[in-house]
């Protein structure tokens, strides 16, 4: 019960790109002309989720233990830069083109390995961040047809939508005897 409460915290109340940030310019790019995302989900979700795996048992088993937990995320970005190009590789020499998404892919980790309090957990979150990433891409290429490709009102629709979701965390509002 608690994973499907977390699914659906990461992919819809706090996406890691509208609360987080992580991705939006690229989302907003990819949104223009959707293409077929599927080889690239594929392959972002094999990284992402092999990476977090590996980079939350590192920091567990090696790097607590010694008091150095705070370099998790130089052990997390070189685990993942070592899976990515591996897999990269593969991709390209495969189906002769490239599919390289970067900074959500790393970024995603980082928020699993942080935030995540097991591996299932670690992995999870990452992958959430990156279904996320293609429902943030799905809601910004509806509003770019509504608006007719005006970035302006989609940027102001982001917002409002952000508003929405989180107008219950705002500080003033239990002050005054709401929530």
């Amino acid at each position: 019960m608690i994973t499907l409460l977390e699914a659906f915290y990461y992919m819809f109340f706090t996406t890691a790109v509208f609360v987080y940030g992580i991705g939006i310019n690229r989302a907003l790019m990819i949104s223009e002309h959707p293409r077929k995302l599927f080889n690239d989900t594929l392959k972002m979700l094999i990284s992402i989720s092999s990476s977090s795996a590996i980079s939350y048992i590192v920091t567990r088993e090696l790097l607590l233990p010694v008091n150095l937990g705070e370099l998790y995320p130089f052990v997390s970005v070189l685990v993942f830069s070592t899976i990515s190009i591996f897999i990269e590789s593969v991709v390209r020499i495969t189906t002769r083109k490239s599919s390289a998404e970067y900074a959500v892919a790393i970024l995603s980790v980082l928020l699993g390995v942080g935030e995540g309090t097991s591996v299932f957990e670690s992995v999870l979150i990452s992958c959430l961040c990156v279904f996320s990433f293609l429902f943030a891409i799905f809601v910004l290429y509806m509003m770019r047809k509504k608006f007719s490709n005006r970035t302006g009102l989609v940027l102001i629709c982001i917002s409002l939508i952000l508003i929405a979701l989180h107008f219950w965390d705002v500080s003033w509002f239990a002050t005054f005897g709401g929530i």
